[in-house]
């Protein structure tokens, strides 16, 4: 399965938004869309003008007595609540929370600490990612967050975080390097995307406003060298027509794999598109927040 580079931006459509949400998200879990991307585009395309890409973060107002080092939160289209760091790379949370072990009883199915607070889903570069106080970000390199802790917590925390930060900058080496594994013949083709000037290094905002909090995982299958994560993000709210029709929840899934390299987890990206699925509940999932 291939996705249409152009197909990235998101149509404006009212009220419609979940469908707007999931379309955008299927196009950013497809880890495969970013490196057509960079071979198959051949026209200039003024949306993904790295100078048009969306104003950085480090210039938000903070909120006398709200939380350090964030701007004034705002709320998604389903309600929940987004932090803005000060600094457009996020906002590093002290890790208070020691993570988990393997004899513990919910070494697979338990969530990171800290998501429910603020702070815990930042808008960094255009997409909302989770930090956590448990099981990292632990730090901030190039721009890329990075250094999760070697758990299954840690191994869904990197999918979402490099997941989303390879759509929103799919032209950032830096991006590339920290936060994924590429076969050789992959990294050509991002080499000659960004060589060429069709893979920006930011997206601008009409492709990224769509990719909000992942709503659950769940841990496929674990081992110490790789994880399976599979997220799972909303793309419908229910709903009733006028007509009397309506629509129920459901959410996007994509299978994740992630691989440690000794210090951390990296997504597994082999030319290959994840495996998506679309469901209707989340029975035997671990909630974020």
């Amino acid at each position: 399965m291939t996705s249409d580079p152009k197909n990235l931006a998101p149509e404006r459509r009212q009220p419609r938004m979940g469908t707007i949400v999931s379309g955008v998200l299927v196009a950013a879990i497809l880890i495969a869309a970013a490196i057509a991307f960079a071979v198959r585009q051949t026209s200039p395309d003024p949306i993904a003008d790295p100078q048009t890409a969306a104003t950085p973060s480090a210039t938000a107002t903070p909120l006398p007595g709200g939380v350090a080092g964030f701007a004034v939160p705002e709320v998604d289209i389903f309600g929940r609540r987004v932090d803005i760091p000060l600094h457009p790379d996020g906002q590093l949370r002290e890790q208070q929370i020691p993570s988990k072990t393997s004899t513990d009883r919910d070494w697979l199915t338990a969530p990171p600490a800290g998501l429910r607070e603020p702070g815990g889903w930042q808008r960094v570069h255009g997409v909302v990612v989770p930090f956590s106080t448990s099981d990292g970000p632990t730090w901030i390199r190039d721009g890329v967050a990075g250094g999760y802790a070697h758990t299954p917590q840690g191994a869904a925390l990197a999918a979402a975080m490099s997941v989303y930060q390879v759509a929103a900058r799919p032209g950032d080496r830096a991006v590339l390097t920290q936060r994924l594994v590429l076969t050789p013949a992959d990294q050509a083709r991002f080499d000659a995307g960004i060589a060429a000037g069709r893979l920006p290094r930011q997206q601008p905002a009409a492709r990224t406003r769509g990719l909000l909090a992942y709503d659950a995982f769940r841990v496929e299958s674990y081992a110490p060298d790789l994880a399976v994560v599979r997220l799972a993000s909303r793309s419908n709210e229910p709903t009733t027509t006028a007509a009397g029709s309506s629509a129920a929840r459901a959410w996007i899934t994509a299978s994740v794999p992630m691989v440690w390299n000794g210090t951390d987890w990296l997504l597994r990206g082999n030319g290959n598109s994840l495996s998506t699925s679309q469901i209707s509940d989340l029975s035997g999932w671990t909630s974020w927040s």
